[in-house]
This record gives C-alpha cells, structure tokens and sequence, in this order.
C-alpha cells in the first residue's frame, strides 16, 4: 500500500508490501515539498495549488492511484480512554460522545481509533476525533487530484504505529518518549509499556529557524536550504544557523522542560534513556545537539530501512508514512 503523510511544509509517502505479520518490504519513497502558500496554521489555504503539484508529483514519478492519507490539524483531539468490550457502532458512538464533550461547538466529528489493549472485559483505546468538514477538505484535494483514498488516518495514529513497527521490542514492558520535531509543530509521545499516556502538540517547528534566517540575513529559500541542508551533516555550523538557533530555542525547550517536568512528576519510573528525536528538526546535527545537552538526554538512534539496491531511508522522517502504509 501507497502510504502519504501530508504535512504543512511537504508529502512524503512511503509504499511498502507485507510480507507478514510485523514484516514488511519496502517499495520505494520520496518527498513533495510544498510550496509556502498552501498551508497556513494547519488550515488548506491554496487548494488548487496543492491539488496541481500533487498531481504532477503522481505523473512524474508514476505513483499508485490508491493510497491510505495521514493527516494533522490543530482543531484534532486526542485521547487514550478505556471502555467497556462493545461492538463497532457502539463503539464509534461512545467515542464520539465523550469526543463532543471536549470539542464544543462542532457539530459532525469524525472518529478514529485503535484498540491498544484489550483487558478482562475491557477495551484501552486510542482515539483522535476530527471536525468532519476538515476530513472532507482534505478527502477532496486527493480526489480532484485523481488519488482514491482508500483510508484516511490522524497523522498520531499513523505515527505510532510506523514507530512501534520498526521498534517492536519497545511496543511490551517499556517507557519511552518520542519527540517529534517538524517544520510547523512538535509533538511530545509519552508510552507506557504499551500504552499511550500522554501527547501533546505544540506550535514549534523548523519554521521559526526558517523565518528566521529569511528575516535577519535576507536569505533566499534556495540559501536557506543549503544551509539547512549542510547542518544535516558532519560539517562546520554556519554562523547564520548558529544565530537562528539560539535565538529561537528558547520556547522550544521550555515546552519540552514542561512535558518532561509533567512526566516526572506523575510516575515514578520515567526513562529518559528510551528517548527518540524524530521528524525533519531530528537530521539537523546543531539542533539535536543543542536538545541533548540542554535536557540532559542522549536520544536513541532510529533504525534506517535498507532498500536494497536503494539509497537507505532515513526512518525517522517517514514514521506516518510507513505507518499509513501498513493499514489493512
């Protein structure tokens, strides 16, 4: 299956072949990155525009037509809840009552979710509910785009599993933590020997480095890029990036202080040596850096995917792909 995550700064989509249960082959992968005006605050602002670059995106690299989509926006809700053994229907209708409760004033959500754990006659979900005209939105940008979608995943559903896919071991009798950094929010994953305990999004992404760098040094995106860019490796810290970095930090480690802070005080076992830093803000060395040192945490390495006769793919930009990809 044709897996797509769909961000604000880009499409990354992942296609994979299952083998069998757990196991999968990579087809192949790759990366749209989308142009400025197209997504504003998480909300679609340019709908044609991404409609035509998706669709000579397809055409160019000859992509499947039937895709599962993994999506985010900032009016999404989500919650670990535990209900009593039920039916489907009824199940969807629980959640999407206590879902009500919390998102006053909409009218018609939309629901998914995933049984984490089933215990005794009980049911440990994971669950995000959407405004359904926001599902509509995206549903119709693929559509006019000549993509069938056969599912459409909330991107922390999709995430979690590409993540717990590729690290099967931590999914029983482990706590960890995931940071993921990406180019318009972070998202802060807490589990708990299986379960989802705690998540939280905020508004800090690779954007504000970006802004930044246009703003103060007058770059242009092709400059800001390669400067992005070389901080992705061994190489000397531009001085540009090393000013947009420490000035821009700050809000970003203090919303991590907070989680971390809200961790430690609610459990009593909290293991900051199973933390992973994932998402675009994870490939740039001065960034990660700057987070180990300042929080005391040495951030577990992502296992790369080998493609074979392919270049080897860097898993931690891919997790809501690969996990969109493995829907059945």
């Amino acid at each position: 299956m044709l897996g797509i995550d769909l961000g604000s700064y880009a499409l990354k989509y992942f296609q994979t072949k299952k083998k069998r249960e757990g196991i999968f082959e990579t087809i192949r992968n790759g990366e749209l990155v989308l142009p400025n005006e197209v997504f504003f605050e998480g909300e679609i602002k340019g709908k044609n525009t991404l409609v035509e670059n998706i669709k000579m995106f397809w055409e160019k690299n000859h992509l499947p037509h039937d895709a599962v989509v993994s999506f985010y926006h900032p009016r999404m809700v989500v919650q670990n809840i535990s209900l009593p053994q039920m039916s489907d229907q009824e199940l969807e209708n629980a959640l999407k009552w206590e879902a009500s409760s919390i998102m006053t004033g909409e009218e018609n959500i939309q629901i998914g979710w995933q049984i984490v754990e089933k215990t005794n006659d009980k049911f440990n979900i994971l669950y995000a509910a959407s405004p359904a005209i926001v599902v509509s939105e995206f549903l119709d940008v693929f559509r006019k785009a000549g993509i069938r979608v056969e599912a459409i995943e909330p991107q922390i559903m999709s995430f979690l599993k590409g993540f717990l896919t590729l690290r099967a071991d931590l999914s029983k009798d482990t706590w960890f933590i995931l940071i993921d950094i990406g180019f318009s929010k972070s998202t802060v994953v807490f589990f708990e020997k299986g379960k989802l305990v705690y998540s939280r999004h905020f508004g800090w992404g690779i954007r504000r480095i970006w802004d930044y760098l246009r703003d103060t040094f007058k770059l242009l995106p092709t400059e800001i890029q390669e400067i992005i860019k070389r901080s992705t490796q061994n190489s000397d810290l531009p001085y540009q990036l090393e000013e947009a970095l420490n000035n821009t930090s700050d809000s970003l480690l203090s919303e991590l202080r907070r989680s971390l802070t809200f961790f430690q005080s609610e459990y009593d076992q909290i293991a900051l040596d199973n933390c992973f830093l994932v998402g675009g803000g994870s490939t740039i060395i001065p960034l990660k850096t700057m987070l180990s040192v300042n929080l005391n945490i040495t951030f577990q390495d992502m296992k790369p995917i080998d493609m074979g006769h392919k270049k080897v793919v860097s898993s931690e930009l891919y997790l809501s792909a690969i996990g969109a990809s493995l829907w059945n």
